[in-house]
């Protein structure tokens, strides 16, 4: 019962703060950040991060002052390093994703906590392996070994700051997890990875 009531309180609360707050409008921004990657491999083998990089543009399409519906399209640098023999082999993965997420904003006037989620969907432009270090590194195309397609889930979050009429910057970070075998060799591999973006965002 006290739940119940905890509850509907948290709810005529939120429901006061929207209505003083300014709209959920669309908006249209450009975001930039960095790709912590890595591959869930199986059989198994141990890999180490590769830290890559990320910039794109999206529209928020508001649904309501606390939902909207986020598309997007963005240039991202995935893969990972592993070591063989002392020899270490860098993976570098590039794809054009395009990620469609449900952004649930918490409606305060200035400054708005987010969460999102959603699927992407990314299409390979470019995959090269690098091993080997200083004078005696090699570049390899690996594009024939890796799948085209990189499809897989988003999950995130972040805090939008209004800084002037119809203007905001935020920051925010999340996690992309691979659902498709990017992998074209016996060995199973998925992408994953922890981003870091901040960006601006203008509102109609």
């Amino acid at each position: 019962m006290k739940l119940s009531k905890t509850i509907l309180i948290l709810i005529a609360l939120i429901s006061l703060i929207s209505v003083n707050s300014y709209s959920q409008s669309t908006g249209f921004g450009i975001e930039s950040g960095i790709n912590v990657g890595d591959i869930s491999s199986s059989p198994a083998f141990n890999t180490s991060t590769k830290t890559g990089f990320m910039v794109g543009g999206f529209a928020d399409i508001g649904v309501t002052d606390i939902f909207a519906i986020r598309p997007g399209l963005r240039y991202i640098t995935k893969g990972f390093s592993s070591t063989f023999n002392g020899v270490t082999f860098t993976d570098n993965l590039s794809y054009l994703e395009a990620p469609l997420l449900l952004k649930v904003s918490v409606p305060l006037p200035k400054v708005k906590p987010y969460f999102m989620a959603g699927p992407t969907l990314g299409i390979q432009l470019s995959a090269n392996e690098t091993f080997g270090a200083g004078a005696q590194a090699q570049d390899l195309d690996a594009s024939q070994i890796y799948e085209t397609i990189d499809f897989g889930l988003y999950f995130g979050g972040g805090i939008d700051f209004h800084v002037a009429n119809k203007m905001e910057i935020f920051t925010g970070f999340g996690y992309s997890l691979g659902l498709t075998n990017i992998s074209k060799l016996t060995t199973s591999a998925r992408n994953h990875g922890l981003q870091v973006t901040s960006g601006v965002k203008f509102n109609l």
